[in-house]
């Protein structure tokens, strides 16, 4: 008498990896961060304009990475312009927040430098842009700051980053 073998069945655990694979493939931008989450957190700074809109959050990661700088020059004695967008993880939640400045040139310790208000247009939003101009009265060339953005000065930091000021 001759035998047949049958297949076994998929293990639930099989069944549910091979669903989860299929359905990425099938939807590859299920697969890809939105800018929120891969960015969460940071606040990318640039000496040129942003783009008002991308073709896809993968465009927008790439072009956040490629222009993020963490040196910024000025002419002269002009003062130090520059736009940044910040990417919170989650809304913002009000509608007036504070971007603020430590000088941390001296590793170790935070000077507060400046404090700026910042108005969102909506306390849904978790992705926010903004121009900056830091005096040359306020802010000195070859210092090291961070760059805190929160719900109101001395709040939880939703977002931040370290800039290096010098003069061309």
């Amino acid at each position: 008498m001759r035998s047949v073998t049958t297949a076994k069945p998929f293990s639930p655990f099989m069944t549910i990896l091979l669903g989860i694979t299929l359905m990425m493939l099938s939807f590859p931008q299920l697969a890809m961060a939105s800018p929120e989450k891969k960015l969460g957190g940071k606040i990318i700074v640039s000496e040129k304009r942003f783009p008002s809109r991308f073709d896809s959050d993968k465009e927008m990661i790439k072009h956040m990475k490629k222009v993020n700088t963490h040196e910024l020059f000025a002419t002269g004695e002009k003062d130090w312009e520059f736009e940044y967008m910040t990417f919170l993880k989650k809304p913002v939640g009000t509608l007036q927040a504070s971007i603020t400045f430590y000088d941390v040139t001296v590793k170790g310790t935070e000077q507060l430098v400046d404090t700026f208000t910042f108005y969102p247009e909506n306390a849904k939003h978790n992705i926010l842009a903004g121009h900056q101009r830091l005096s040359k009265e306020r802010f000195a060339p070859d210092r090291k700051y961070l760059m805190v953005f929160s719900r109101g000065y001395g709040q939880k930091a939703l977002a931040k980053t370290v800039i290096v000021l010098r003069r061309k």
